[in-house]
């Protein structure tokens, strides 16, 4: 027989014991997981953006480089940098948290279970450029001689 469960005042100190010492992982988890953050830079290392754990943007830099680019090439090179750096976030938690949590795969899976929801693998990024979107050209015929047309004026 268990003596902790003939004598209740002993098991009671060992349940209060035992809700500190979650209490106390507890407070660890979160001291560290407001610590863990990921940067990720473009190609070109003109665009470095910094998420916090909750995948929210937390630092943005701009070279002069990325100031030259047009503004559709920049967005997109802002929020693949920004996606890329989401997608780490899960492992990056899951390092931090492993020797804090141990073993215990319950705890990492409900902790880790909404990150790869959240943040997926961004799809494998187009080698091509987008094309610039800039103001339109009335003088642009798309190659059509509207001068040689023989439906005339």
């Amino acid at each position: 027989m268990n003596p902790a469960a003939a004598d209740p005042d002993a098991m009671m100190r060992q349940w209060n014991e035992q809700i500190q010492a979650k209490l106390r992982q507890a407070d660890e988890m979160k001291q560290v997981a407001n610590a863990v953050s990921v940067t990720r830079r473009s190609s070109d290392g003109s665009v470095s953006v910094t998420v916090d754990q909750n995948g929210i943007v937390s630092a943005l830099d701009l070279t002069d480089a990325a100031l030259r680019k047009q503004p559709a090439q920049l967005s997109a090179e802002i929020l693949g940098a920004m996606r890329t750096a989401q997608a780490q976030i899960a492992a990056r938690m899951q390092e931090a948290m492993a020797p804090i949590i141990g073993d215990d795969s319950a705890t990492m899976d409900a902790l880790m279970g909404g990150y790869h929801e959240r943040f997926p693998e961004p799809p494998p990024e187009d080698p091509a450029p987008p094309r610039p979107s800039g103001p339109v050209d009335d003088d642009d015929f798309g190659g059509h001689n509207f001068a040689r047309d023989d439906k005339g004026w």
